[in-house]
Parts: structure tokens; C-alpha cells; sequence
């Protein structure tokens, strides 16, 4: 959350991070009367593991669905509802939905990988984590996502965007992002979690500090070295 509320504070990247809070009573009402859609997760997470969607269906209701379970309730009722999922002993906050482009009509977001071994920050990992199904609560190949190249997702898009503008703004956003993070902190690598909408506007979804590496080698062994050579001059 403290690298949220950074970037957020900041003029310029600010247009590019999804609102985002503390999760509470107060909040969620909130951001469901703004929102059609909002995630729940962990504070501090990985791999997916505890996000929570809840999506307006009308007026009155709402659906909650995690895991691979969808619920219906009564807006009123989806505080209590929430208590029955969460983990009691857990903070966690709560962002706005993001419409997410489509690639053979699944949802995708992307990371971004960047590191810095010699003062200065590098790209090192561009990649699609696509959904396993068109309604999967979370991108995160832990949990069914695939891994596609960005060129490859990019020119399959569902939605027509210009794909050069895309994806050199994601790679602009990117780079800002990493920087105004490692002004603050001490990172020497650092993931980031981005996402495309279906009118092409980048967003920053959250950033990692340990990213997961596993797929990267068979994806695109190019990349894989390079990455591989970065971290040795980080060490």
C-alpha cells in the first residue's frame, strides 16, 4: 500500500493508478457507488492468493466471487458476506476494477520486470499473463493464467488499439513507475503488475519486489539472459 500511495501522490503517474484504499465498511460502499466493479486483496500477497472481486449487478445486488466460487447477496449484506472469506488476522485494501483488454476473449494484465545493476534501470521482462477463462478473478499464472509474449497478445488484441502507442506508453508508464519507486526505496529489481484497458490506457496494478522468474526461460530465452546477466551486477 505505501508504494500505491506514492505513486498516487505523484501528478503525473497518479492518472494511471486505479483509486485505491484501506478496506473497510466506509470504503467499499464507497467505491461501489463509483464503481462497477472492485478488488479485495491482501495487503501483503502473492500468487493471487485472497483477492476478492465484488461486481454491482444492479441497484440492490452485488456477486462476490473467489476462488473459483461466485455468491449473490444483497449490496447491504456484502460487509458480512466479506467477513465469512477474509482472514481476520489480515489487512487489506481495496482498488478499483479495471475493464481489462481481451486476448481471444480472455483478460490479461501484464508484467513489466525491471532492474537496475549499475544505477540505472533496464527492461529486462515484457510478458502477457492471460486468463485461463473469460471470468477469472485474477491474472496470476500460479492460478491457471498463461504466459504470452507481449508482441504476440498485442496483435491479437480483441479490441482495436494502436498497438505502438500501447505498448510505448506501457513501457513509459513503466520506467516512470520504476523510477519514482526507487527514489524511495532500495531497489535493485523490481515487478511491476500493469494492465491495458479495452480503450487502450495503461494502469499501474501493484508492484512486487521479488518477482517469480519461472516462466521467463522458455518464453523468451532471450530475455531470460539478459535478466540473468542483470542480476549477476546487481550481486
Amino acid at each position: 500500500m505505501r508504494k500505491t500511495r506514492l505513486l498516487m501522490d505523484d501528478p503525473i503517474i497518479s492518472r494511471h493508478v486505479p483509486e485505491t484504499d484501506w478496506f473497510s465498511a466506509t470504503s467499499l460502499h464507497r467505491m461501489l457507488r463509483k464503481y462497477s466493479t472492485v478488488y479485495i486483496k491482501p495487503d501483503i500477497g502473492r500468487k493471487g492468493n485472497g483477492v476478492i472481486r465484488v461486481r454491482k449487478i444492479n441497484d440492490s445486488e452485488s456477486e462476490i466471487s473467489y476462488r473459483q466460487t461466485s455468491v449473490r447477496c444483497a449490496t447491504k449484506n456484502v460487509v458480512s458476506q466479506l467477513q465469512k472469506i477474509q482472514n481476520s488476522e489480515r489487512q487489506y485494501i481495496i482498488q478499483r476494477g479495471i475493464d481489462l483488454a481481451t486476448y481471444h476473449s480472455r483478460p490479461f494484465d501484464v508484467r513489466v520486470v525491471l532492474q537496475k545493476p549499475l544505477n540505472r534501470w533496464h527492461l529486462s521482462w515484457v510478458s502477457a499473463k492471460v486468463a485461463p477463462h473469460k471470468d477469472a478473478v485474477v491474472t496470476n499464472v500460479a492460478k491457471g493464467a498463461q504466459d504470452v509474449t507481449i508482441t504476440k497478445t498485442l496483435r491479437k488484441l480483441d479490441q482495436r488499439l494502436n498497438v505502438y502507442r500501447v505498448l510505448q506508453e506501457l513501457i513509459d508508464v513503466s520506467y516512470q513507475t520504476a523510477q519514482i519507486l526507487g527514489a524511495k526505496f532500495p531497489l535493485k529489481i523490481v515487478g511491476l503488475d500493469m494492465a491495458i484497458d479495452k480503450r487502450g490506457k495503461i494502469w499501474f496494478i501493484e508492484a512486487n519486489t521479488k518477482p517469480d522468474f519461472r516462466g521467463l526461460r522458455s518464453l523468451d530465452p532471450k530475455q531470460y539472459k539478459r535478466y540473468i546477466t542483470a542480476k549477476r551486477l546487481i550481486r
